[in-house]
């Protein structure tokens, strides 16, 4: 197919001076008409498809490419492959309320146009100055039409409006009509031809229209029957998928950081709980030596006791009974009553009896109070053994209390031993219950960044990737090694470009590129020997269409 080329305006003195603009999309050659109509210097070209595109493409740079997008369809998967090539200066691109955030955000677009479309706004994107014929005729210094001499249409469905026949002095004819006048002068017997064409004109409409129906309704057959098609994406820094795809490995970077610290803060935490054990070991030997120095010390003092218990017993015993010390009062007085005595001696001797019992009852209680000694020392010597128990066992405290106020220096040691240790068993059994689950969270963060990073659009942070978004009730059809197949005329004339290649996992969701409505399914990896395929509308797996 032949792509349609029009030039307005009349041409600079140096050739290279003149801008070259290709308007592409559904409504291109209507646009393209309307820019002719704006008097220029320009080479306008214009492509329906991506097919024409191309073939446009390969006859040199251009200037400006401006991209008909308002129905958010299948141009939204070809625009950033456009954006990327560097035969092409300036994209102008008229986008829909869809796709107008995704396509601002590509690097290489330098204007996005949405509703209301005026035409004055496309026309200062593209670098066209608009003209009044019947200016330029008066003066050589023409400032352009102003804005308000400029049609005004809210909503443009598919071309620019045109300038009224009042306004613009110039051939009203259509434009292929227009294009076959030219070629009469330079193909001998064109004339005769164009004649009957012309005097044929209904019949040829016709026709058209009827082939045009025919092939639209192949078409619906075609998208509606066939389950072979996907469309063609390349993935590059700056697209959609590779920012999400980006900013979910960043988000999974830092979760993994996260646990990494929080391992290592829970190791640290085990390491102070070994040294609070250590700690704690080394106290309990300090302590325990204390304890058993006091002990020993309270054994021989309660051995002292037992001697002085003895002997102030038997010293209570040499004293006799308390009966006969009553008898020998009896007799003194006796003795007295009888005179056998003086009474001096008499009294010398009950006086004798009195100090006697004087000294048996101070006998009697230093006695008891050894013999208290000698109990309080057994309770002494028993609160230190449990002190010393509690050392190596801090769930019964029950010894830490009823001693006396001299052992208060070493039931604090034995208090902090107790919760030193507790203390670092504590941390190491909160680093043994958070080590397996800190370790599982890792393990599964780092997998999942291993398996992101596998993929194509993280892949593509580096190189451009090939992949094709496939509807899901094509799925079954694109399995891996399939051969792939683009068509010049979208199902006629196709040729192997590749094959395919890994499914991608993850809901895609997008517009239908015949039918222009929403469409989920899947990506796929695109093993493309023709680079220039990532540019096509559609791909088919498997076969050509039609067989040829």
């Amino acid at each position: 197919m032949i792509p349609t080329l029009l030039h307005t305006g009349e041409a600079p003195v140096q050739e290279n001076l003149r801008s070259r603009i290709m308007v592409m999309g559904p409504a291109a050659h209507g646009i393209a008409a309307a820019l002719v109509r704006m008097q220029s210097n320009s080479e306008i070209h214009s492509a329906n498809t991506a097919a024409e595109a191309i073939e446009i493409l390969k006859t040199g740079g251009f200037d400006h490419l401006l991209i008909d997008n308002r129905a958010d369809g299948a141009m939204s998967l070809t625009i950033p492959a456009l954006s990327r090539l560097d035969s092409i200066e300036n994209i102008t691109v008229l986008a829909g309320p869809q796709s107008s955030p995704s396509i601002s955000a590509l690097p290489g677009v330098a204007s996005v146009i949405t509703e209301p479309y005026n035409p004055l706004e496309i026309a200062n994107s593209l670098g066209i100055e608009v003209r009044d014929s019947r200016s330029a005729e008066q003066s050589e210094n023409n400032q352009g039409r102003r804005e308000k001499d400029l049609p005004e249409d809210k909503n443009i469905h598919g071309e620019l409006e045109d300038t009224s026949a009042d306004d613009l002095e110039e051939d009203e004819r259509p434009l292929a009509l227009r294009i076959m006048s030219a070629l009469v002068n330079f193909i001998p017997g064109l004339t005769p031809l164009l004649s009957m064409l012309y005097k044929n004109l209904a019949l040829t409409v016709l026709s058209a229209l009827f082939i045009a129906f025919v092939s639209y309704g192949i078409m619906i057959a075609y998208f509606l029957t066939s389950d072979d098609w996907s469309n063609p994406l390349q993935l590059q820094r700056g697209h959609e998928l590779v920012i999400k795809a980006e900013r979910d490995r960043g988000e999974l970077q830092v979760k993994r950081n996260l646990v990494t610290q929080q391992l290592a803060d829970a190791q640290n935490k085990a390491d102070r709980g070994r040294s609070a054990l250590e700690r704690a070991a080394t106290l309990t030997q300090i302590t325990s030596v204390t304890i058993d120095q006091e002990i020993e010390n309270h054994i021989e003092r309660q051995t002292q006791v037992g001697d002085e218990i003895s002997a102030l017993e038997g010293v209570l015993k040499s004293y006799g009974s308390s009966k006969s010390r009553r008898a020998e009062r009896a007799r003194l007085q006796s003795e007295f009553k009888r005179r056998v005595i003086t009474r001096t001696l008499f009294q010398r001797s009950i006086m004798n009896l009195a100090e006697t019992e004087e000294n048996i009852v101070n006998l009697r209680e230093k006695v008891s109070t050894k013999k208290t000694e000698a109990k309080l020392g057994d309770q002494s010597i028993a609160y230190l053994k449990q002190l010393k128990s509690q050392l190596t066992n801090d769930k019964d405290k029950i010894g830490l209390y009823g001693g006396k106020a001299a052992f208060i220096p070493i039931a604090n040691q034995v208090i902090e031993v107790q919760q030193v240790r507790a203390a670092g068993k504590a941390d190491i059994n909160e680093f043994e219950v958070t080590e397996k689950t800190l370790h599982n969270s890792l393990s599964v963060l780092e997998n999942s960044i291993t398996e992101l990073e596998k993929t194509p659009m993280i892949r593509a942070l580096e190189e451009p990737v090939n992949v094709l978004f496939v509807p899901y009730d094509n799925l079954d059809a694109y399995e891996q090694g399939e051969r792939l197949y683009t068509c010049a005329i979208a199902i006629i004339w196709c040729s192997n470009v590749g094959t395919v290649g890994a499914p991608i996992g993850g809901e895609i969701v997008t517009t239908h590129p015949f039918f222009g409505k929403p469409i989920r399914g899947q990506f796929v990896e695109a093993n493309l020997t023709e680079k220039s395929a990532a540019q096509k509308e559609i791909i088919h797996v498997g076969r050509p269409p039609l067989f040829f």
